[in-house]
């Protein structure tokens, strides 16, 4: 993904400040991507050099002074076009999987553990994203699909826990699900 494209689009909806930018991300895209000001800040300057976007300093009435980026008719252009691409497939890390595929690290007895509480940790994320503040649009759709994966992520890891358990030696297998 593209910090940059994503400051774009979120600048084609409204002009807004850094501070504004980080505060949406944070509120609509969480979990689908996060930034911090200071990546956000160094991004829009790189954007405002390359004419994607202007910038129009605010008062300063009382305290510091801020600025409000607004996209460009190019910055409009080159949003689109990122749009119309077709990513590549993600790859990028994933801590759940790495530590499952490590889990051979583990003594036996200590591995169904270690799964439980994989799974209580997506239990929490998706108890929290379902109780944030609802989104409209088809940043509800990334939501919800940010909420399917992670249940399917938990149903996966429920099946492994009962798999380790059944490979322990003295447990019985589990009852099959008819």
């Amino acid at each position: 993904m593209s910090l940059p494209h994503i400051l774009l689009g979120l600048l084609a909806e409204e002009a807004s400040t850094g501070y504004d930018l980080e505060r949406t991300m944070r509120a609509e895209l969480d979990p689908i991507w996060r930034a911090e000001l200071s990546q956000i800040y160094p991004e829009l300057a790189r954007l405002r050099r390359a004419g994607f976007v202007v910038m129009r300093v605010l008062g300063p009435r009382r305290g510091p002074r801020r600025n409000r980026y607004r996209v460009t008719a190019a910055g409009r252009r080159e949003f689109k076009r990122w749009l119309a691409e077709s990513p590549a497939p993600a790859r990028g890390r994933d801590e759940i999987l790495v530590r499952i595929a490590l889990l051979d690290g583990l003594p036996a007895g200590e591995r169904r553990e270690a799964i439980a509480r994989q799974e209580r940790s997506i239990a929490e994320e998706i108890a929290r994203l379902r109780s944030a503040p609802a989104l409209r649009g088809f940043r509800r759709e990334a939501r919800r699909g940010v909420l399917e994966k992670l249940d399917a992520t938990r149903r996966w890891l429920k099946t492994l826990s009962s798999q380790a358990l059944a490979a322990e030696p003295g447990v019985p297998a589990p009852l099959k699900r008819k």
